[in-house]
């Protein structure tokens, strides 16, 4: 049963690439996006007063084999002029610059993707509270298959790697204040098609082609007391032709010490999570993901840590908040 839901997992990840219907996004899957939204949206580069580096490591439907596993670290900084004090009006309506990175590989029994970023924001006032960015990436995707783990029904089917390499570009706009943010995205904007030679893979993922995704995010800051603070927040994915995927999202804060919050992802897990800051410049988060969909019986749910870390004050003129 695992070595056929094995090849289940590398068959949905080969036509997830294809241009032919299929019910998953193409991307790697995050439960803590709403703790890095940088790698959704180029467009939050700069938005903190810290150089703000995120490490990610994500193993998902622990249990069966060959199933995804999720590397990341992205960087960001905004590159804006010097202030001595936020509070300068003067110095809050400056536009400002900011610059970031982003490296991942993304398993999946035989297959793999992985990929190098650099992204561009700039960033303006709207009003005295009230700040947008625009935000562009752009890099390199690789994608590949080994041979030596593929196994068909012909054994005298020996079958060399492959590996295909296409340019990215993602956008986006990010709109936010110390009390709320919204942000919208498009990734995967070149649609490009992936090259692989031998015919098996051509038969399972005819077309190969890279389909854009689209991202909404939105999340609310709502103090309780001067110690407790809620933040509900929610993201629709959309990606041709799979349907609409929504997932809701609720943080409860303890000061900017602790919090724990849970997520529902529609037709797919539940998530839990929970969050502290270890201190001034280094924060720790986990997740575990129990399934709700009909695969959920044969693994034991995902599994996602992210560390944080705030390297440096820049003194910018934007409003750092713990969401």
């Amino acid at each position: 049963m695992k070595r056929f839901l094995q090849h289940l997992v590398f068959i949905g990840m080969l036509t997830g690439f294809a241009a032919r219907p299929a019910q998953a996004q193409q991307q790697a899957q995050y439960s803590q996006y709403m703790n890095n939204n940088y790698i959704l949206n180029p467009a939050v580069a700069g938005t903190e007063d810290v150089i703000d580096v995120k490490l990610s490591y994500r193993t998902q439907w622990t249990g069966l084999e060959g199933a995804p596993k999720t590397y990341y670290a992205s960087a960001h900084s905004s590159l804006g002029r010097q202030q001595k004090s936020k509070q300068n009006m003067h110095g809050w309506r400056r536009g400002f610059h900011a610059l970031g990175t982003m490296l991942y590989n993304d398993v999946t029994g035989p297959t793999s993707r992985a990929g190098i970023y650099g992204s561009y924001a700039y960033n303006i006032a709207l009003t005295r509270t009230l700040r947008a960015a625009l935000g562009v990436s752009a890099g390199m995707q690789q994608f590949a298959i080994d041979g030596q783990q593929l196994r068909f029904h012909d054994p005298n089917n020996h079958p060399g790697s492959q590996a295909a390499r296409v340019p990215d570009a993602t956008v986006g706009l990010w709109v936010y204040s110390p009390t709320f943010y919204v942000g919208a995205s498009a990734a995967q904007l070149l649609g490009n098609q992936l090259d692989f030679s031998y015919a098996q893979v051509n038969r399972l993922a005819p077309g190969n082609a890279l389909k854009r995704h689209y991202f909404v995010t939105g999340g609310l800051r709502v103090p309780l007391s001067s110690d407790w603070v809620l933040v509900p927040s929610v993201l629709v994915k959309s990606v041709r032709p799979a349907p609409i995927s929504i997932d809701l999202n609720a943080k409860l804060k303890y000061r900017d010490l602790i919090w724990a919050g849970g997520s529902l992802r529609a037709f797919d897990a539940v998530v839990a999570l929970v969050g502290l800051n270890l201190n001034e410049y280094t924060s720790l988060s986990y997740s575990y993901d129990a399934g709700t969909s009909k695969l959920a019986g044969y693994h034991w749910g995902s599994h996602e840590v992210l560390l944080g870390l705030r390297l440096k004050k820049t003194q910018v003129v934007c409003p750092q908040r713990f969401w």
